[in-house]
């Protein structure tokens, strides 16, 4: 018998939902019929499928960290190729996940003129950016680490954690491979809202601080 997906109506935002037994070809079905849905977080891991959609909250902090990475790009005179949230797959190893954010840097020259970037021949992103406002039924980490991401930022109560992949898994570092001795994690206090600054406020005087400190970077 064919099963016929309806298209689907808006997911409501902070909304979760884990489905069990999800073959590889039903998670790429269930990518296209929510393709229009760009808000939509789906992670698979060998037939377990999660679907959530973040609060307002968990995308002010991924955005305004993902700033913040660009910022320091420019004043490091460093490349940078974002590709925010985009679905990151490997068949093989029967996993798949969206990063609130991620980058490439170290790599970047690799697929800085390529529109589709394909894992199987192309480098995975140099850094990806999860904001832990909510709890998730699958291990994040251990799909990062089926996909091979060298590094994993996690922000999670005020506080931002660097995490090197390693041939056993993840392992919290004070440094980044990214942005080497830099005290990446001083970038925290600078996500916070404010009532008496905006956001490109906050952005300018982040500037000024990695100016600052920029000759703490290799």
């Amino acid at each position: 018998m064919t099963q016929i997906l309806a298209a689907p109506t808006p997911p409501v935002e902070g909304s979760h939902l884990v489905l069990y037994g999800v073959s590889w070809e039903t998670y790429e079905i269930l990518l296209s019929v929510f393709a229009e849905h760009p808000k939509l977080r789906i992670t698979y891991y060998q037939g377990t499928l999660e679907l959530m959609t973040p609060l307002p909250e968990h995308e002010t902090y991924s955005w305004t960290l993902g700033r913040l990475i660009a910022v320091m790009t420019e004043e490091f005179g460093l490349e940078i190729r974002g590709l925010k949230s985009s679905t990151w797959r490997s068949k093989p190893k029967a996993v798949g996940k969206e990063a609130d954010e991620c980058f490439y840097i170290q790599n970047e020259a690799a697929v800085r003129d390529k529109l589709n970037i394909d894992l199987k021949i192309d480098p995975p992103p140099d850094l990806a950016i999860e904001i832990d406002l909510t709890s998730s039924s699958i291990d994040k980490m251990a799909v990062y680490f089926k996909l091979k991401v060298p590094e994993i930022w996690r922000y999670s109560e005020g506080k931002l954690t660097i995490n090197i992949l390693t041939d056993t898994g993840y392992v919290e570092s004070e440094t980044s491979l990214a942005f080497g001795s830099f005290p990446v994690k001083e970038l925290a206090r600078f996500m916070q809202l404010d009532s008496q600054k905006g956001e490109n406020a906050r952005i300018r005087e982040f500037r000024k601080w990695v100016q600052s400190v920029g000759n703490s970077y290799p």
